[in-house]
């Protein structure tokens, strides 16, 4: 995640020198709107593995992980504007999307009868959580508009 962050932080302000002398084109103002979104899923998806409670107690568990929960849901079907689609790339994001959903799917069955047995298992899998759907999600970003490094 830091990684992916990093570069995405260098690219938007190299992007932004250009936009500030009015050198940007359609496609680089697409580029520039498509990092700032992504920036902001990685910051909001730090902010959740940092603050995932360590405790046992269900109840303050559960109430963190319904926001996490919804928020990745909402990742599964936001901002789907990108260049043109052949129907090759219609295929790509059609699997792209199936295969993010299974993910989601997956880690909501993982959690749906959640019980720790310690304090930090939660954190822990929250983070591994996110970790695990964040690339599948940036796979089907990139079938919209492809941020390669």
């Amino acid at each position: 995640m830091a990684t992916w962050l990093s570069e995405y932080k260098n690219l938007k302000n190299e992007m932004e020198k250009q936009i500030g002398a009015g050198h940007a084109s359609l496609e680089q103002l697409m580029l520039y709107q498509e990092l700032l979104y992504r920036i902001e899923v990685l910051y909001a998806s730090q902010a959740f593995c940092q603050t995932a409670p360590v405790t046992t107690d269900v109840a303050v568990l559960s109430g963190h992980y319904q926001l996490v929960d919804a928020y990745i849901q909402c990742l599964t079907k936001e901002r789907r504007l990108g260049q043109p689609a052949d129907q090759n790339l219609k295929a790509k994001r059609q699997t792209a999307s199936e295969t993010l959903d299974k993910v989601v799917l997956d880690c909501r069955k993982r959690f749906s009868s959640f019980t720790p047995t310690d304090q930090n298992q939660y954190r822990k899998g929250v983070s591994s959580l996110i970790n695990t759907v964040l690339p599948v999600w940036l796979k089907l970003r990139n079938t919209y508009i492809n941020i390669s490094k």
